[in-house]
């Protein structure tokens, strides 16, 4: 099975005998390339967007704005 690393684009090879080393790091062909994805996520180079929830009237975030002191 051949792969690209998703950071450099160098082949993978991942096979049942060569498992040991290489599938240590994969996707990634290396621990630095996966440092460097590491860091693009750290760094909020990668988002997952979603949709957001329309907030309902007397939510937590409602509720918590008021202290105990205030009763």
């Amino acid at each position: 099975m051949r792969n690209r690393c998703p950071i450099c684009h160098k082949p993978v090879k991942v096979s049942s005998q060569e498992q040991a080393e290489e599938a240590k790091f994969f996707p990634f062909c290396s621990h630095r390339c996966k440092l460097v994805d590491l860091g693009g996520w750290l760094n909020d180079k990668y988002k997952i967007i979603s949709e957001s929830q329309p907030q309902q009237a007397g939510s937590l975030s409602d509720v918590s704005s008021g202290s105990a002191s205030d009763k």
